[in-house]
């Protein structure tokens, strides 16, 4: 009869291999990252739909000034009921529908690009930007220029 059980030897092998996929495997399960990029594009692309629809409800002309780490939109100041096309400054937030300013930054390691001005008529068109895709890690912004509309991949 052979003796049932493993030796230490055995024993020593397999923590020793466990280890070495734990180290291996560890980091690449709690990795966030990729979710962490996936909430700033879908965070991103709803900053730049109420902005555009800011636009088309105020009849003023909207920005969002998108830096690699923050973005924020604000709009030309209002005169009367019309809006100030002598207002430079676009010093007027625009305002989300729980009240807030629409800005936010970016999570740590996430940054967006290209940076720039994203402008939106009173009709919602894309009027001014530099590009009609934004880059968020391996995500994809695409705005319609025709109509305003933003579509994350």
């Amino acid at each position: 009869m052979g003796s049932m059980g493993y030796t230490l030897i055995e024993l020593i092998v397999v923590i020793a291999i466990g280890g070495i996929l734990a180290g291996y495997v560890a980091p690449r399960l709690f990795d966030q990252s990729a979710f962490a990029q996936r909430g700033y594009a879908d965070e991103l692309a709803a900053a730049l739909r109420g902005t555009q629809k800011a636009a088309v409800i105020t009849g003023c002309p909207a920005r969002l000034v998108l830096a690699a780490g923050s973005y924020a939109a604000s709009q030309q100041a209002a005169s009367g009921n019309a809006c100030n096309p002598a207002d430079t400054g676009w010093t007027t937030p625009v305002v989300g529908g729980d009240g807030s300013t629409v800005a936010g930054s970016a999570p740590a390691g996430t940054s967006a690009s290209p940076a720039g001005t994203f402008q939106f008529d009173s009709q919602g068109r894309l009027v001014a930007s530099p590009a009609t895709t934004i880059s968020v890690g391996s995500r994809t912004l695409t705005l319609d220029a025709a109509t305003g509309y933003v579509t994350v991949q």
